[in-house]
Parts: structure tokens; C-alpha cells; sequence
């Protein structure tokens, strides 16, 4: 009966111990995938970059949430080129494929200026139908990580300050 207790005791210590580092795996999986999949917005062009991904690309409203400024903001003019682009897809029967060129950033200090030409190229039955370029400046404002705050369209690009 004494063996059968020491047993019991031994039986009962390991499955403590497993027991603990499955909850201890668990607990370490779950911190690396936050770690792994954590927004990256340290780098205001990335972010930038990442916005227009989401708003232009894959259309992807929640997606663009991430990346635009709490509070107010003037992102009408994009939202409204994506309407007008998704309207012409409708309208004529083609794919319209937009994408953009180097990004240009004013200062290292929030809130920044940024600029980059967007390209639209319309394709019907995988070839080109049409293609124009569109210089835009965004402002971005440093609010616990870079945020995309308003877009602009402007007439020309405009050539961002030297930092000599």
C-alpha cells in the first residue's frame, strides 16, 4: 500500500509538471504570433505604403482603418477616386490596376508630408486601354505609431525639401 501511494504521488507530480509546460508552450505560441503579425508602424512611408494597399488594391476598408489617424481626418479624396474607379470598372467592363512610385517624405518630425505618383491603367480582355499618372501629397501624424491623417490630389508632384 506504501508503494502504491509513492506511485500515486510520482503519477501525480509529473502530470503537474506537464501540465504546466503545455500552459507554458501555449502562453510562449500565442506571444511570438502577436510578436510575428504585430502592425509594423514605425516607418511613416511604410505605413503610407501599406495604406494605399489597402484602400486602392484590395479594397479593404477594415484594413485601411489601421493605418488612419484617430479622430478627424481628410481621406475623402481618395475614398472618392476608389468610387470612381470601381465605377468605371462597372461601367465599361474593364479591370482597373493602380500603383505607385518612390515616396517622398518631408521632415522626420509629426506630423510629415508625404508624396507619391499613383498610376491607373485600365486593361480590357488583358490589354491596355488606357493609363494616367496622379501626383498626391498625404499627411501622416505620429499618434502611438504613423497614421495616415488626410490625401490630397495635386496638380503636379510637388518636389519635397532637401534636408541639407
Amino acid at each position: 500500500m506504501v508503494r502504491s501511494v509513492k506511485w500515486r504521488k510520482i503519477l501525480l507530480v509529473l502530470v503537474a509538471v506537464l501540465a504546466v509546460a503545455g500552459i507554458g508552450g501555449v502562453v510562449t505560441a500565442v506571444l511570438a504570433y502577436h510578436e510575428v503579425t504585430k502592425i509594423d508602424r514605425t516607418e511613416p512611408l511604410v505605413v503610407l505604403d501599406e495604406y494605399l494597399d489597402a484602400v486602392l488594391v484590395r479594397k479593404d476598408q477594415v484594413g485601411a482603418e489601421l493605418y488612419e489617424c484617430s479622430g478627424e481626418s481628410n481621406l475623402a479624396a481618395l475614398a472618392a477616386l476608389r468610387t470612381q474607379l470601381d465605377e468605371r470598372e462597372r461601367s465599361f467592363g474593364v479591370e482597373v490596376l493602380i500603383t505607385w512610385g518612390a515616396m517622398s517624405q518631408a521632415g522626420r518630425i509629426s506630423p510629415i508630408v508625404a508624396t507619391t505618383e499613383l498610376t491607373v491603367v485600365a486593361l480590357q480582355g488583358g490589354s491596355e486601354q488606357s493609363r494616367s499618372s496622379q501626383a498626391w501629397r498625404f499627411r501622416l501624424v505620429d499618434q502611438d505609431g504613423w497614421r495616415v491623417c488626410a490625401a490630397e490630389r495635386t496638380a503636379v508632384a510637388t518636389p519635397l525639401p532637401s534636408a541639407a
